[in-house]
C-alpha cells in the first residue's frame, strides 16, 4: 500500500478535517445517512431505520462533560451520541436496539463511560402484545438491547494489539456444558456486547488480516479515515487520504467530512480549543504521574529502609546471641580452670606451679 501511495499524483489525495476531533466527529454523525453507514459498518448489522435517541437538551447536558476554551472561555462539550436503530436480523425479523457511541483521547474517561452506560441501560420501549386468553391488546414496557461502542485514541491492551475488541455474550450451562443458541428474554435484557476500537493499532493490521472477510474489509476502510499517521504536516487538523483506497460506500461519509469546514467557519478555532484542553489534560496527567512516581519512590525507599533495619536488627541479634554463647562458653572454661587450680592447691602444689598451669593471677589462686 505504501508503494501505491508513492506512485500516485497529488490530485488523487483528498484532504479532510481530522474526525478524531469531537467537533468534526459530531458534525459527521449528525447526518443520519453518514451515521447509518458508520454504525452499520461497526456493528455489522443492516440498519433499516436510525434516529437520535430523543433526549431533551437538559437531560443530554446533564451527562456531558463541559470544559472551557482556555482562550475564549466558551464551553466545549465532550459529547456522547445515542441512537436507536431498527435492525434486520439474519432470520428476517426486526429488532429495536440502542447504540451508544463514545469517543475518548484519555484513559481516565472510563468513569464517564460507566455513568453513560448505567443511564442508557435503563431505557425502555413501549410494545403492544396480545393477551392469549382475551385477545386484548396491552401496552407494556420492554428493555432495549444496548450496544456501547468506544472509539479510543489510545491502547487498552498490548496482548493481541487488535484494532477492534468485541465482547460476545455467551449463555453457557455449567453442568450440561451446553450453550443456549436462542434469544433469552431474561439474560439478553440484562447483558450487552461492547465494541472497543483502539485507533493506534490501525498499523498493526495487515492486508491478510482482512482481505478474505467482507466485514473486516469494510471496518478497516472506515477506520482508516481516523488514521492519525495521515496528518498533513502544515496543518495537523487535516488528514490526507488516498481516494482510491476507500470503497464507494464511504463516499457519503467522506463528502460529509469535507463539508465540515465549509459549513462550520469556526471549525479550526474549535479544534485548537480541543488541542488546548488536551494539553491541559496532558499537563495535569504528567503532574499526577510525577507525584505518583515520587510517592512510589518514597514508599520504595521507606520499604528498603525497613528491610535494611530488619536485616541489621537480625544481624545484631545474631551477634548478641553469638556473644552470649561465647561468654557462656568462656564462663564454663574459667570455671573449669578455677576448679583445676583449687584441686592442685588442695593437693599441695606450689602457687608458682599452679600459676604456670592455669594462667591465673597469684592473688586469685591465694583466694581459692
Amino acid at each position: 500500500m505504501e508503494n501505491l501511495h508513492q506512485n500516485t499524483n497529488e490530485s488523487e489525495y483528498i484532504i479532510i478535517p481530522n474526525p478524531i476531533y469531537d467537533v468534526v466527529f459530531k458534525y459527521l454523525m449528525e447526518d443520519l445517512d453518514s451515521a447509518t453507514i458508520v454504525l452499520s459498518t461497526l456493528i455489522n448489522e443492516k440498519i433499516i431505520k436510525l434516529q437520535f435517541e430523543p433526549l431533551t437538551h437538559a437531560e443530554k447536558k446533564e451527562f456531558e462533560l463541559e470544559i472551557q476554551d482556555p482562550k475564549t472561555r466558551d464551553d466545549i462539550h465532550l459529547f456522547h451520541l445515542d441512537f436507536t436503530a431498527l435492525i434486520e436480523l439474519p432470520d428476517g425479523s426486526e429488532e429495536l436496539i440502542m447504540i451508544e457511541l463514545q469517543k475518548a483521547s484519555e484513559p481516565d474517561d472510563i468513569f464517564r463511560f460507566k455513568r453513560y452506560i448505567s443511564k442508557n441501560f435503563q431505557k425502555k420501549q413501549k410494545k403492544e402484545i396480545t393477551d392469549p386468553k382475551t385477545q386484548a391488546i396491552e401496552t407494556i414496557d420492554k428493555p432495549i438491547r444496548l450496544i456501547p461502542i468506544f472509539i479510543l485514541n489510545f491502547r487498552i491492551e498490548n496482548e493481541i494489539n487488535d484494532l477492534l475488541i468485541k465482547t460476545n455474550r455467551t449463555k453457557e450451562g455449567v453442568f450440561k456444558n451446553k450453550t443456549l443458541q436462542k434469544h433469552n428474554e431474561f439474560i439478553d435484557n440484562l447483558s450487552y456486547d461492547i465494541l472497543v476500537i483502539q485507533l493506534p493499532n490501525l498499523h498493526n493490521i495487515l492486508e491478510e488480516d482482512y482481505k478474505n472477510d467482507e466485514y473486516r474489509q469494510k471496518l478497516y476502510h472506515l477506520l482508516k479515515l481516523f488514521d492519525q499517521k495521515s496528518k498533513v504536516k502544515s496543518n495537523e487538523h487535516r488528514l490526507r487520504i488516498f481516494r482510491k483506497f476507500f470503497p464507494g460506500y464511504l463516499d457519503r461519509v467522506i463528502k460529509r467530512l469535507q463539508a465540515a469546514s465549509i459549513n462550520n467557519p469556526n471549525l479550526e478555532e474549535q479544534m485548537y480549543a480541543e488541542d488546548e484542553y488536551l494539553k491541559t489534560l496532558i499537563k495535569r496527567d504528567n503532574k499526577i504521574t510525577f507525584l505518583e512516581t515520587k510517592l512510589e519512590k518514597t514508599v520504595e525507599e521507606l520499604e528498603n529502609e525497613r528491610v535494611l533495619k530488619q536485616k541489621k536488627e537480625k544481624e545484631l541479634g545474631e551477634k548478641e546471641k553469638e556473644l552470649d554463647e561465647k561468654e557462656k562458653e568462656l564462663d564454663e572454661k574459667n570455671k573449669t580452670i578455677y576448679n583445676l587450680a583449687k584441686i592442685l592447691k588442695d593437693n599441695g602444689f606450689l602457687i608458682n606451679e599452679i600459676q604456670k598451669k592455669t594462667n591465673l593471677a597469684i592473688e586469685v589462686i591465694n583466694n581459692l
